[in-house]
């Protein structure tokens, strides 16, 4: 990702997971870098945000939509981009898209005369597609995850026991515990007498 200014790297901190707000543009850059690929660039394609729309971006909720929308689309631009060469008889052999303050999108490209794809972009393209299936697989399994836990969270385990004594009622409650144990993370119990 190119980011107009000089930052080092910066590491994120579970920022998706804790559903956290960036708090500085190192921060967000990181963010932004790993949950869309096409902000790595490749030999012949480079997509990039410009410093101040990314602090607008981090302050105001609308303009950090449209660029997370943007970026999403921003390899679909370069494969249609690479399409239309083809059907002017052309090859796309560079392309580079800048999204920068006030929502504006500035792409620069390079086209040749022969026709057909470019095949460091079309490297760049795929791997782009792999990482955002691999991505798309990744939150769903996190999502089954978090429903998983939340269901267990609320699911109540109801156990009645019947005996002649307090001695024959905890050694029913401790056969049925073991068979339960499995499925309880944790709970209370409550004994009337």
């Amino acid at each position: 990702m190119k980011i107009t200014g000089s930052y080092n790297q910066y590491e994120l901190n579970n920022m998706e997971s804790t559903g956290s707000k960036p708090k500085a543009e190192k921060e967000y850059a990181n963010y932004l870098m790993k949950k869309y690929p096409c902000l790595s660039p490749g030999k012949n394609s480079v997509v990039s945000v410009t410093s101040g729309l990314l602090r607008k971006a981090m302050s105001d909720e609308k303009t950090g939509e449209w660029l997370e929308r943007e970026l999403s689309k921003a390899p679909d631009y370069i494969k249609q981009a690479q399409q239309s060469a083809i059907a002017h008889g052309s090859t796309l052999k560079f392309c580079s898209i800048e999204f920068g303050e006030e929502y504006s999108t500035m792409c620069t490209l390079t086209v040749t005369d022969g026709g057909g794809t470019d095949p460091d972009i079309d490297e760049w393209l795929e791997k782009v597609k792999k990482e955002r299936a691999e991505r798309k697989a990744e939150e769903k399994k996190q999502e089954e995850e978090r429903a998983e836990v939340r269901r267990q969270e609320t699911e109540t385990y109801k156990m009645e026991l019947k005996g002649r004594d307090l001695e024959d009622l905890t050694r029913q409650f401790a056969m049925n515990l073991t068979t339960q144990a499995s499925t309880l993370s944790n709970g209370s119990i409550d004994i009337k007498a």
